[in-house]
């Protein structure tokens, strides 16, 4: 094989991808010594206030939904009134 080949192409790209494979695997060490320091205990009171968040989002939703609900009646009951003839508005008035 020529020499110039494998001094010139061949050794510098395998120490190109010694030196990746060496970064990557540092950066994965680093990556799971800051998972673990930050996964550590549980603060109770933290854990009771997301569970209060969870239940007034779920307040939330409802009231949201009772709204969507409240609107197609009135949009409902529109429609009606506008359907009615002036004929029969007379007809009710004393």
């Amino acid at each position: 094989m020529d020499p110039f080949l494998i001094n010139n192409l061949v050794i510098p790209i395998a120490g190109m991808i010694t030196g990746v494979v060496i970064c990557i695997g540092f950066f994965k060490t680093v990556r799971h010594l800051i998972d673990r320091k930050t996964s550590g205990p549980v603060d109770a009171r933290l854990t009771t206030e997301v569970a209060e968040l969870h239940a007034r989002l779920d307040a939330l939703e409802h009231g949201s939904d009772r709204v969507d609900e409240l609107e197609d009646r009135l949009d409902f009951a529109e429609r009606l009134l506008a359907r009615a003839s002036p004929s029969d508005a007379a007809v009710k008035e004393p």
